[in-house]
């Protein structure tokens, strides 16, 4: 049963990286939103002229940009690797625990394999849905930033 609880706690640990993942594109978002919102506030005013003061310059959006990309490369990565990490581990436990009680006729004796193995596959589960929350996001998010890019070239003056 030791090996159990040693395998929840890493799948524990797993889950608590991805989620931390999730938090550095939320942290992310917040970072962005002044700017999507000065971006939402000059796109619905009235007068372009008075709106002007409030709007980032195009070298400005660049090097926020260039940040912002960073941070959206692959934001469901660590969260996928985590979830095949946790399945795996799961399994590898499972399998020790079964490797060791092979002659034992107990059935509470599976009970260990059985634990180690669904907690392997629960942290799976909830990795993934991590990394999938986490594309989404981020795909929201590139794609205002986008719109807000498109809008700032769009309204530079030539």
């Amino acid at each position: 049963m030791l090996w159990s609880l040693l395998c929840l706690a890493a799948v524990t640990a797993l889950l608590g990286f991805s989620y931390r993942r999730l938090l550095e594109l939320r942290r992310c978002q917040r970072w962005a939103a002044p700017h999507l919102q000065r971006a939402r506030g000059a796109a619905t005013a009235a007068e372009p002229d008075s709106a002007h003061g409030a709007r980032a310059t195009p070298e400005d959006l660049s090097e926020l940009t260039t940040e912002l990309r960073w941070q959206l490369k692959q934001p469901g990565l660590v969260p996928r690797s985590c979830a095949k990490a946790a399945f795996w581990l799961g399994a590898a436990m499972a399998l020790m625990q079964a490797a060791r009680q092979l002659g034992a006729s107990d059935a509470r004796d599976w009970l260990s394999p059985i634990v180690s193995l669904a907690s392997g596959c629960l942290g799976a589960l909830g990795c993934s849905l991590i990394g999938r929350r986490a594309e989404a996001e981020a795909e929201r998010l590139r794609d205002a930033w986008n719109t807000l890019i498109r809008r700032s070239t769009r309204d530079v003056a030539t």
